[in-house]
């Protein structure tokens, strides 16, 4: 079970507790706060735990709420306080918030989370990828005359990451034993990137039309520094260099505005708009050095590389909206949608060898001043009940897309200077769709649908072609009963990969992707003691393809293979909430995450198994399965010792399984004992 149905259940426990009413002044005062102890116990691999559940020992203040309200507006600068807590002193989660508003005055909303991210996974490179940063999110949003036709917007945001990691870098010179393609360079990362937003804006209501208007200034900053402290002498699987400097510092400007307009929706006709535009503009540079030993000839080998230039980047999308009712059974709506992404500039990358083989020129450049993206999309579609039990739907969608660049590689420096060709690339994409609305009897809905779709020039391998989906949903509902069913089916059958050039083979297989999922849900909500809330779903993903794949150890070259991925997950969950006694409220979840892998069984290939787990690797074809399970129950007890004050003991429990390594495998259990106070 996952934090988030950690914090479900917690939510659940506090609403056991009584939010106590009373008076401090002229504000009416609710409030209540959770503090207590958290005692972890981990057997197996600790570090798997902490990249997924990462909850550690110590006293901790759960969660918390106060809320003062003045009822009749009347307070002196504020008419409403609420402080929301979660997870403070410690935890790796947290999130605050703080509201006041003051009625056809203000609103002030502030808001502070913490997220501590570990991960470090064996399997992962060799274990030789590591992130323990930790991101602060910050937002502060000022509204005035939340209550008036004009409202004025006002916000900033921070994000904020820091911490150390450890990288790895694939260099490919080929024929050079000193930066062989099978391994990779790992360095040392210490983070640092801080993003902040700065708002302005209104909101405009004339009669049924309502206009907003924002206009914003994004700043990023990335001062990451790279060095070889902390890679370590004798990684797994990674080479560390002998000599490694580089400095790429990231400094830039965004401003960006937003236009949109609505109507009512209430009405026969409505109509509803939206305009965005970004850009930015700033200069770069990247300056790396690597010196690494030939293992034959002891030679030590140095490769250089400079990027530098500058960007210019432009963005605009804009979509429209038009819904029409003639009448009480039909409705007749468009979507238009444009959208156009535009870099230019002049940028080089420059990349110098010393010394020299037979094998590879001493020198690279390539060159780029162009990467434009325009994409046109149109959907209509109609809706008309028959009768009151039976209703139509269908719609036709289609898009255009042109993708334009102007980029070229020079790998002889005696070669003349050369002009960048323009390269462009258009494909369409259209799809129709077609659907049944039923309802037998009040208490059941039923939809169907199916959609298919062609594409005449998949811009990618993965992307759509030939596609074909069949959708079904179902909702009964039932007094204090609430149950909803859903299916649906998507097969894509796609062109043969490109060729990648003249020195790698071409794979010989196309594109195939399957998809089937299924859930089911089912809710219970009695006026009384109980409540129960569960569900099951299931994906089904069977995909085929032609790759270049990862090279296998001291192999002479990549090779194309056929590469197969198959997954076959269960998702099972369930919430219990009595109330026992009294005195006494149980609340009990359990989660279950399985993946059976199409039923594949494990067989472990050395080098390869340890650096890109497979279950099957016979040098040409790979199949990608990866069977797990991760089970995850818990318990929490409340006992209301008096009506201001309960006492609180949980339990959770990890079990976390692999069947295709094994080394990540843990177990863990989470006790916590706390006491609720509202006053």
């Amino acid at each position: 079970m996952t934090p988030r149905h950690t914090l479900a259940l917690l939510v659940a426990g506090a609403a056991c507790a009584q939010q106590l009413e009373h008076r401090i002044g002229t504000y009416k005062a609710a409030s209540s706060f959770e503090f207590g102890s958290r005692s972890v116990f981990v057997d197996g691999n600790r570090e798997v735990y902490r990249s997924a559940v990462n909850y550690e020992n110590g006293f901790r203040l759960f969660d918390g709420f106060l809320r003062l309200n003045s009822g009749g507006g009347d307070g002196r600068f504020a008419d409403e306080i609420v402080l929301t807590m979660l997870g403070s002193a410690g935890d790796p989660y947290q999130a605050n918030s703080l509201r006041l508003e003051k009625n056809r005055w203000y609103r002030l909303d502030l808001g502070f989370r913490v997220v501590n991210y570990y991960n470090h996974l064996a399997v992962l490179s060799g274990g030789e990828h590591r992130f323990n940063t930790e991101r602060i999110f910050q937002n502060y949003d000022l509204t005035l005359f939340p209550m008036r036709r004009f409202q004025f917007l006002l916000g900033f945001d921070r994000v904020n990451q820091n911490g150390p990691a450890l990288n790895s870098q694939s260099i490919d010179v080929r024929g050079e034993p000193a930066f062989p393609r099978d391994r990779f360079f790992v360095f040392a990362d210490n983070v640092r990137r801080v993003n902040d937003t700065w708002r302005l804006g209104g909101n405009l209501s004339a009669g049924p039309v309502k206009i907003s208007l924002l206009q914003g200034w994004d700043f990023y900053k990335e001062d990451t520094t790279h060095s070889l402290d902390g890679a370590g002498r004798e990684p797994t699987l990674g080479l560390v260099a002998p000599s490694h400097r580089r400095s790429d510092p990231v400094h830039g400007l965004t401003p960006f505005s937003r236009l949109g307009v609505h109507t009512d929706a209430n009405r026969s006709f409505a109509v509803n708009g939206r305009l965005v535009w970004a850009g930015g503009e700033r200069r770069f540079v990247l300056d790396e050095s690597l010196t690494s030993l030939n293992p034959i000839s002891g030679v030590a080998v140095t490769r250089q590389a400079f990027v530098l230039g500058s960007g210019r980047r432009s963005q605009a999308s804009g979509d429209g909206t038009l819904t029409w009712q003639p009448g009480r059974r039909w409705t007749l709506s468009n979507v238009i949608s444009v959208n156009q992404t535009r870099i230019t500039g002049d940028s080089a990358f420059v990349e110098v060898r010393s010394p020299a083989n037979r094998f590879d020129p001493d020198r690279n450049e390539y060159f780029f001043d162009l990467l434009a993206i325009r994409m046109i999309s149109n959907a209509s579609d109609v809706s008309f009940r028959l009768t009151p039990r039976v209703g139509l739907y269908g719609g036709y969608h289609y898009s255009i897309r042109r993708v334009q660049s102007r980029e070229n590689l020079r790998d002889d420096p005696e070669a003349p200077p050369f002009e960048l060709a323009l390269d462009s690339f258009e494909n369409s994409l259209h799809s129709g769709l077609a659907g049944l609305r039923l309802r037998p009897f009040q208490a059941l809905t039923m939809l169907f649908d199916v959609e298919v779709g062609r594409a005449n020039r998949p811009f990618t391998p993965v992307s759509e072609k030939r596609f074909h989906a069949e959708t079904l949903r179902v909702q009964w509902k039932r007094k204090t009963w609430l149950a909803t069913g859903s299916f649906k089916n998507y097969r894509n059958r796609n062109n043969p990969p490109p060729v990648l050039g003249a020195l790698e083979a071409t794979p010989a297989s196309v594109h195939s992707f399957e998809n089937r999922q299924f859930s089911a849900t089912l809710g219970w909500a009695p006026p009384r003691r109980y409540t129960l809330d569960a569900g099951y779903s299931y994906l089904q993903l069977n995909t085929a393809s032609g790759i270049v794949n990862f090279p296998v150890p001291n192999a002479a070259a990549v090779a194309s293979r056929r590469s197969l991925y198959e997954s076959t997950l269960h998702h099972l969950h369930t919430t219990v909430r009595a109330e026992i006694h009294s005195k006494a409220t149980v609340a009990m979840g359990y989660s279950l995450v399985k993946d059976t892998a199409g039923g594949r069984r494990p067989e472990s290939v050395a080098d390869f198994g340890r650096a890109y787990p497979s279950v099957l690797f016979d040098g040409s074809d790979a199949v990608n399965a990866y069977p797990l399970s991760y089970h995850a129950p818990q318990v929490r007890l409340s006992f209301h010792l008096h009506r201001k004050l309960s006492w609180n003991l949980g339990w959770q429990y990890y079990n976390y399984a692999e069947r295709f390594t094994g080394i990540q495998d843990y177990t863990a259990h989470l006790a916590t004992a706390s006491l609720r106070w509202s006053f």
